[in-house]
């Protein structure tokens, strides 16, 4: 068969240096990096949703924070995890944690009653744990229409807490995490934070309920068998504070549901009446006035009571 004959037309493009034509290079997805933007794309629906409900707070200081601990972990465990791991933070108090794919969810409570950076650090190994053995989110919700639904039936729709089989491997894979990390000489704390928790369990059964995820004394049983110089039924000493009430760690901006840790003064010598482990404490509103020539002196704090009451 004789083929017409064709003209052929070349676009020169005229520079000082040479112009590159790229539309050859690998730009093409392989079936594996199919499956991780589809996994992707469900995490990003899931959490855009919970965002706009109001139960995600917007990214910000807080999840900055605990990127840091987990970018400790993932360095000093030669780590490297595809797409990144991101964390957010839950506006609940109820004491959970979970995994949305490849990020990290803390509820705000939970955030706010850890002691120090080595137990957060113990809550985010269990759950980088279930990254790293690859426990998936339901790939449905990368299907915009599976996320659209009304807003009461949130915790219906959405549930994130893992099998028995799957913590069980996420446990162990935590305690790997752990020993190969900075934090495996400072895990004392934790172990006191997780017994003080369980002592308590009995009192405060909605704090620990969790909406979304799992209940927290299950993630953090990889402490106690990290930290082994710790015996089990160690005491805290005198001056060590296991946990801490509600709002000890981070406070919420009205007006826009931003998160911010709290700056505050140095406590003291404190008793242990004043240590106060998953309560709720008194809260006082400091006023200031908004403006371009604010006054000489601001509005002094106020206390505020219940009843609605209140006095300078």
């Amino acid at each position: 068969m004789v083929r017409e004959e064709q003209e052929l037309n070349k676009i020169l493009v005229e520079a000082q240096t040479p112009v590159n034509d790229q539309t050859q290079a690998a730009n093409d997805y392989s079936p594996f990096q199919a499956e991780r933007s589809w996994d992707r794309q469900a995490e990003d629906n899931v959490t855009e949703r919970l965002e706009r409900q109001g139960l995600l707070a917007p990214y910000g200081e807080v999840d900055k924070v605990l990127e840091t601990v987990d970018n400790n972990l993932e360095v000093t465990n030669t780590l490297d995890i595809q797409p990144e791991v991101r964390c957010r933070v839950l506006m609940t108090s109820t004491l959970e944690s979970f995994t949305i794919g490849h990020t990290v969810v803390l509820s705000r409570g939970l955030v706010d009653v850890l002691p120090d950076e080595a137990s957060l650090a113990a809550i985010l190994a269990h759950e980088v744990g279930h990254v790293v053995l690859g426990h998936k989110i339901d790939t449905q919700f990368a299907f915009f229409n599976q996320v659209r639904f009304n807003e009461k039936d949130t915790f219906r729709h959405f549930d994130f807490a893992r099998t028995p089989e799957e913590e069980q491997a996420a446990k162990e894979k935590g305690i790997e995490l752990l020993r190969n990390s900075p934090y495996k000489e400072q895990t004392g704390t934790a172990q006191l934070f997780l017994q003080a928790l369980n002592n308590r369990a009995k009192a405060i059964p909605n704090l620990i309920s969790p909406h979304l995820g799992d209940r927290v004394s299950a993630s953090l049983t990889v402490v106690s068998v990290v930290s082994a110089t710790q015996p089990a039924d160690a005491k805290p000493a005198g001056n060590v504070i296991v946990a801490l009430p509600l709002g000890g760690r981070v406070k919420v901006d009205p007006w826009n549901d931003q998160l911010r840790l709290l700056k505050s003064k140095p406590a003291g010598t404190m008793a242990d009446t004043e240590k106060m482990p998953f309560q709720i404490t008194p809260f006082v509103f400091y006023l200031t006035r908004q403006g371009d020539n604010p006054p000489a002196q601001a509005a002094g704090p106020v206390a505020v009571k219940l009843d609605g009451d209140a006095k300078p």
